[in-house]
């Protein structure tokens, strides 16, 4: 997705004067980026650690538009969220995948079954698409979702969603971004921001993490979007109140051997009829979430032991005969949503909505969705083109975005033609297939000898010719980007990722340039990281 010297390029352009300097690489900033790239205007991203390392690699994953919130009467972002969903699904097949859902209606919740019928059907008219939600019967959902119990269940609907893997998601609109122009800077934390003589912010400070050193940039307009440190750089420049109060979520996950669900399911907890969500996905099953406000650090989030067993209790409520414990936990984690405070004790009943605001020349946003990023970056980028100079807002283009898929376009069959191609087993072509994506195509050609195509270790689906392909063409600057957010192995496997770890040493050091000392700081750093995706990093 990106060249080989994308980072070189972006240092040689801080010279110039932006349009519009980006704080934050999560998945609104990222969206921002991208929009105003393929607006015309000069744009620079920069983000302090890496894309989507904080909230946006840390969601349920799902692409959707929130039954939960048309429950809560909020129809705009609602209707909003399910446009997106259908037209991510049509333009990025390969990135976003139609997914059905199972909700078992049982007897005695405070939502009878024709309630929920109802306001099935109304989320159907969300979307011109067909696929609507329909009855199922008994063996229906036994195939579906074994091993749930069914003795209390008065009507159970299937309904249509969609998935994704949030990390990559994201990825794939920087790397569009970067292929419309702009220039994109991680490792890159902001220090200060400068002002003019008019007194309004005209650029930023930063520190290079990577390489060293400070720089000082300057920008038409700056954007915050900053997820849930929005508020940190309003305070640095004395811009008023708080306006974002952070919740926690926390997911688990299970193998599939444990959970082996066909479909995902949304399910009340026993503890208080908050929906929980089960997702199958290639490489297991993820169970989510809490929602609690978050008072903690904010740059490594924790789950709770709490918050593990409210999960597991609806594990057991649900799926009595599985009879999951702690041990078959695989994996856990922790994500921030930036959501605006809006003064309710429960931050459940919080809205979702994006709030995005103007104050001495930066422009702020707070708030939204995973599913909304394309819309909320819109309007933030036509809130910039209102404080540029008219000569430039004039040269502007307009939105774009609607109708342009993400760069890294895929056939939906690349697995069975990489396998064909170049005689990989089906797991190493699957999952080249799904994390690449296009760069699938030619990372079996990077490969320096046929042993580089196998799996680097027994029953694994990452080969060497994919981790050079991640380290030349994936924006990858530390061990923790590939193994956390490209390849995803510390999210799913983090065990198993500690494992395979060492042995990807030659890798880096070919593609990257790395010596010894910088190898062995990178994996001591790792292994730190890796603990808050394991049960390890449960605190009491």
């Amino acid at each position: 997705m990106f060249d080989p010297h994308w980072r070189r390029r972006s240092l040689a352009a801080l010279d110039e004067t932006f349009d519009v300097i980006v704080i934050g690489g999560g998945i609104t900033g990222c969206g921002v980026f991208f929009d105003a790239s393929q607006r015309g205007l000069s744009t620079l991203l920069v983000e302090r650690q890496d894309i989507a390392s904080g909230t946006s690699s840390r969601s349920s994953k799902l692409v959707h538009g929130g039954l939960r919130y048309l429950k809560q009467m909020h129809f705009r972002i609602t209707a909003m969220a399910a446009r997106e969903r259908d037209r991510m699904a049509v333009l990025n097949p390969t990135l976003v995948e139609p997914l059905r859902f199972v909700y078992p209606s049982n007897r005695g919740d405070k939502m009878p079954s024709w309630q929920v019928d109802l306001g099935l059907w109304m989320y159907d008219r969300l979307t011109r698409k067909r696929n609507r939600h329909r009855h199922l019967e008994t063996e229906d959902l036994e195939r579906l979702v074994p091993g749930m119990a069914t003795d209390e269940i008065e009507q159970a609907f299937s309904y249509a969603d969609a998935r994704t893997d949030d990390a990559r998601l994201t990825l794939a609109v920087a790397a569009t971004g970067y292929a419309y122009g702009g220039f994109m800077l991680t490792r890159t934390a902001v220090r200060d921001l400068t002002r003019n003589v008019d007194g309004r912010i005209d650029g930023v400070v930063v520190d290079d993490l990577e390489a060293g050193g400070s720089r000082e940039i300057r920008a038409r307009v700056v954007v915050n979007a900053a997820g849930v440190w929005v508020d940190d750089l309003r305070q640095q420049c004395r811009l008023g109140d708080p306006r974002v109060r952070p919740s926690r979520g926390v997911h688990i996950v299970l193998s599939s051997a444990r959970l082996p669900v066909r479909a995902a399911a949304m399910v009340p907890s026993p503890d208080d009829a908050r929906p929980i969500f089960l997702i199958p996905h290639a490489e297991g099953v993820l169970v989510g979430t809490t929602d609690i406000y978050h008072d903690g650090p904010r740059s490594d989030p924790r789950a709770t032991r709490a918050e593990v067993d409210y999960l597991l209790r609806a594990m057991a409520t649900h799926f009595p005969d599985n009879a999951l414990t702690t041990d078959d936990v695989v994996g856990v984690f922790a994500g921030l949503r930036p959501i605006l405070d809006s003064h309710t004790d429960n931050p459940s009943d919080a809205s979702r909505e994006e709030d995005i605001w103007e104050e001495e020349g930066m422009v702020s946003v707070a708030g939204g969705k995973l599913t909304t990023w394309r819309p909320t970056a819109e309007e933030v980028v036509d809130e910039v083109l209102r404080n540029l100079p008219d000569e430039r807002a004039e040269a502007a283009f307009s939105c774009y975005t609607k109708g342009t898929p993400l760069v890294g376009y895929a056939p939906l069959d690349l697995a069975d033609r990489l396998a064909t191609l170049h005689g990989l087993v089906p797991d190493v072509a699957s999952g080249m297939a799904r994390r690449l994506r296009r760069d699938a195509l030619w990372a079996p050609h990077l490969a320096r000898g046929a042993r580089e195509l196998e799996p680097l270790v027994d029953g694994g689906d990452l080969c060497a010719a994919e981790v050079r392909c991640h380290l030349t063409h994936g924006a990858v600057l530390r061990l923790e980007d590939l193994l956390l957010r490209r390849a995803r192995l510390g999210m799913w496997e983090p065990e198993a990722a500690l494992v395979i770890a060492p042995t990807l040493r030659r890798y880096f050091e070919e593609e990257l340039g790395w010596d010894h000392s910088r190898w062995d700081r990178e994996l001591e750093s790792f292994t730190g990281a890796a603990e808050a995706w394991s049960p390890k990093g449960v605190v009491d």
